[in-house]
């Protein structure tokens, strides 16, 4: 029978035990007891050690736990090494150093403002005494929603003008009708030869004047119809006014609904119930706050760096991780004479309406600069770590050796910063997994108690 090895060395112990003393027990005085004594001694421990034995067998054939990889670094004067197979782990990625235009960053303050061309100011279109307003400072609208009602005064004048006239056309028909039956009477009797031929012309004349004032009046009614067009009434409210309709129609026809000429927010609100308007009192302003403006104030020494379409960005406190950007789409003409500045705008889309009216606003914009060096080193800023209060690179020695490298930086230009010293055109930066670097460094620092 083929025993396992572990077993084998079990069995030569306990057999080197069979022929000497237990450790634990001295050897007593007078020499070795009787053969049948040493046994009974000895024979509680044969179980013990076989139980012992088992189980050190079992844990042999256990597979060993696989251990979890971590980044081990050796260093030594600011070098870290990492293994090709913690690096691919951990994702690392390597970039160079590239030469971009040399710009200046400008920093200004600016102020969040509506669009101008994006603002409804409603007014009433005539004197009139508000009756109810229907929307509050905040709220949204949507185009056609009604904002507020009032008894237009003007409207009710054109209302009973065009009610008069209506009545007046009914007079010249009238009128035109008794003509023509006395023109075609003349007309009979002097074929019998009963009257002169000047009678007919006399009443051939009449009936002329009263068809001019049937023309005359519906002119009238048109130019009172256009009036009543402008004041929102459609062609069958104004045919609703006809005579045959209750006088109750006909007042309530004067009472007029503004409706919101623009989807927005409503920013303003002036007016109550009852108070009497006219059309040079704003009751509404409505906003679409979608795209918003940032006038930004330009110093009078910055203004020959800045031209339209120079690239900026917006922070704000409320979100001060969040930048929003654009460009200059126009830059004022006249300075202000107190703050020696000029007023430049940027047009931002505002879907989600996160940027608010009145909001103060931080402006960077990166102008190009002119004269002297014409380019700068840049390099990624994952690239960058603070170590020690510094900012360092890890420069790709060889395949699996990093070094430490500390360098100086200048501006930020977007997701690239500026170096001014401390790297070669031709090296290898690490990027992605700079920060693990940079624990394994300090981790090794501090257990050598620097």
């Amino acid at each position: 029978m083929n025993l396992h090895p572990f077993v084998i060395n079990c069995l030569t112990i306990i057999g080197s035990h069979s022929q000497t003393n237990p450790p634990h027990l001295p050897l007593p005085k007078g020499g070795l007891p009787p053969l049948s004594s040493h046994l009974a001694l000895r024979a509680p421990l044969l179980p013990t050690v076989i139980i012992a034995a088992v189980l050190a067998l079992a844990a042999c054939g256990r597979t060993p736990e696989e251990k979890k990889v971590e980044p081990k670094a050796e260093q030594g004067d600011g070098k870290v090494t990492i293994s090709a197979e913690v690096q691919a782990r951990f994702g690392f990625a390597t970039a160079r150093s590239q030469r971009i235009a040399r710009v200046r960053i400008i920093e200004a303050t600016a102020a969040i403002a509506p669009d101008p061309a994006r603002v409804a100011h409603i007014a009433p279109i005539a004197k009139g005494r508000i009756e109810r307003v229907h929307v509050q400072v905040g709220d949204s609208v949507s185009r056609g929603a009604p904002l507020f009602e009032y008894d237009n005064i003007e409207l009710g004048e054109a209302v009973g003008d065009y009610l008069a006239e209506l009545a007046d056309l009914n007079g010249n028909m009238a009128h035109l009708e008794y003509s023509r039956s006395l023109l075609d009477r003349a007309r009979l009797l002097l074929e019998k030869e009963a009257i002169a031929a000047k009678e007919v012309h006399v009443r051939e004349t009449e009936s002329r004047v009263a068809e001019a004032a049937v023309e005359n009046r519906h002119a009238r009614i048109t130019r009172v119809k256009e009036k009543l067009y402008r004041f929102g009434m459609t062609d069958e409210q104004i045919d609703a006014l006809s005579a045959d309709h209750e006088k109750t129609h006909r007042r309530e026809a004067s009472h007029t609904l503004v409706k919101a000429p623009i989807s927005g927010v409503i920013i303003k609100r002036e007016g109550a119930p009852g108070e009497v308007v006219g059309p040079e009192k704003e009751i509404l302003a409505i906003a679409d706050l979608s795209s918003v403006w940032t006038l930004i104030d330009i110093y009078e020494k910055d203004l020959a760096a800045v031209h339209r379409g120079t690239p900026v960005e917006i922070t704000v406190e409320t979100y001060p991780g969040e930048p929003f950007r654009g460009t200059i789409a126009y830059i004022a003409d006249l300075l202000d004479p107190e703050t020696r500045s000029a007023k430049a705008r940027v047009e931002i889309p505002n879907p989600q309406r996160k940027l608010k009216l009145g909001m103060f606003a931080t402006v960077r914009l990166r102008a190009q600069v002119t004269g002297g060096t014409a380019t700068v080193v840049a390099i990624p800023s994952s690239a960058i770590q603070r170590i020690d209060g510094e900012p360092s690179v890890f420069i790709k020695l060889d395949a699996v050796t990093f070094a430490r490298r500390k360098v100086k930086i200048g501006l930020t230009l977007g997701d690239l910063v500026e170096v001014t010293e401390g790297l070669k055109g031709d090296e290898d930066l690490v990027t992605t997994g700079s920060f693990s670097l940079k624990s394994e460094l300090l981790k090794e620092q501090l257990a050598q108690g620097q």
